[in-house]
């Protein structure tokens, strides 16, 4: 058996493991350790919603995505960060689908940030598809750990 500990630089033990596999490095991630989630289900379509809000002037980071819907022709699920009313009104696609040719299922588990701006609120719309569902896993950060639209927008090339 082998007992590993982790400590801080004055000495401190963070976390111990033990494992009878031989030498082990455990690691997390921010979404493992910090990671809500939300999901929604519908019957009839639904014009727009929000799904996740921040806190005050903090943003959403969406960490996973899984959608599902059946086939109904000339509708769509979207995805979209929007901080209306707020001055500015901006608004940014996440994702969009269309489902005219079949039923629909795919899941996302984001590698990248992605990560809406200060007060952006995610919101979900849909469009004529009548039986679905919606899952996402996300953080909430604070304000000090999020910019404003316009840092965004510059820095990504929007």
């Amino acid at each position: 058996m082998w007992k590993f500990n982790l400590a801080d630089t004055a000495g401190r033990i963070l976390e111990s493991c033990k494992t009878s596999f031989g030498r082990l490095l455990c690691v997390t991630t921010n979404q493992k350790e910090h990671s809500l989630w939300n999901s929604v289900s519908w019957t009839a379509g639904v014009t727009e919603a929000a799904f996740v809000s921040p806190d005050g002037d903090g943003s959403i980071e969406i960490c996973d995505i899984m959608i599902t819907a059946e086939k109904k022709a000339s509708s769509t699920i979207t995805l979209h960060f929007d901080d209306s009313p707020s001055p500015g009104g901006n608004e940014k696609v996440v994702v969009s689908f269309s489902l005219a040719d079949g039923s629909f299922v795919t899941s996302a588990n984001f590698a990248g940030k992605v990560q809406g701006w200060q007060g952006a609120v995610l919101y979900y719309t849909i469009v004529g598809t009548h039986i679905g569902s919606i899952l996402i896993t996300f953080i909430k950060h604070d304000k000090d750990h999020s910019k404003t639209y316009a840092v965004m927008a510059a820095e990504s090339g929007w």
